[in-house]
């Protein structure tokens, strides 16, 4: 969908709005949504990142000497 478009969507929707009265509860659900959005965008629920294991000469070396002691 171009820009065009979708700015003339949205002002057929907001005009529509402020001819029957109801402009004041599309901005509140407006707002309501972007709120929405910025909470779901928290970082906190973007998950984990699969991180590489580090191998260490002296932590690969110690690995070795348990593994031949055992």
């Amino acid at each position: 969908m171009g820009l065009n478009k979708l700015i003339e969507a949205a002002l057929i929707v907001v005009l529509s709005a402020a001819a029957v009265g109801e402009l004041p509860k599309l901005v509140n659900a407006v707002r309501v949504a972007q709120l929405q959005l910025l909470k779901e965008s928290q970082s906190k629920h973007w998950g984990r990142a699969l991180l590489l294991p580090i191998h260490d000469e002296k932590s690969s070396e110690s690995e070795q000497k348990e593994s031949i002691i055992r």
